[in-house]
């Protein structure tokens, strides 16, 4: 009966298990810490950059900036740029400024972070949120 509860492992196997259980905790620990976060900060922040835009009439804006290029017009376009940025409601440039910083931060770490997790496979390099 002692020799059915007996289980005699192999140092690979026993290697290969705890490498098993060791990415599967990584995963766990990375999803929980890492990607969750940076996610719901990236969809606030595209949410309240989306406001931004649909309130800034971002298609005349941008067709202004096209047509100033083609022209090869660089002091019309700085000109330009310099006067849309006074224009533009206090709230609304605060708003949009904020959340593109946000989303600029947060993209930078997730993607840094994703990389140090793929590449070097350990979460003792990856630092929490």
């Amino acid at each position: 009966m002692n020799n059915i509860n007996e289980i005699n492992w192999s140092e690979k196997e026993l290697g290969d298990l705890k490498g098993r259980i060791l990415r599967r905790v990584y995963a766990v620990w990375f999803f929980k810490k890492v990607l969750i976060p940076a996610f719901s900060a990236l969809a606030v922040s595209g949410a309240i950059l989306f406001y931004a835009i649909k309130a800034q009439h971002v298609a005349v804006i941008s067709q202004n900036i096209s047509n100033r290029l083609a022209e090869l017009d660089l002091v019309g376009l700085a000109k330009y740029l310099l006067v849309a940025v006074q224009k533009t409601e206090l709230d609304l440039f605060a708003l949009s400024a904020s959340a593109t910083l946000l989303a600029m931060y947060f993209g930078r770490r997730l993607i840094r972070e994703t990389l140090n997790f793929w590449l070097k496979g350990s979460a003792k390099t990856v630092r929490s949120f």
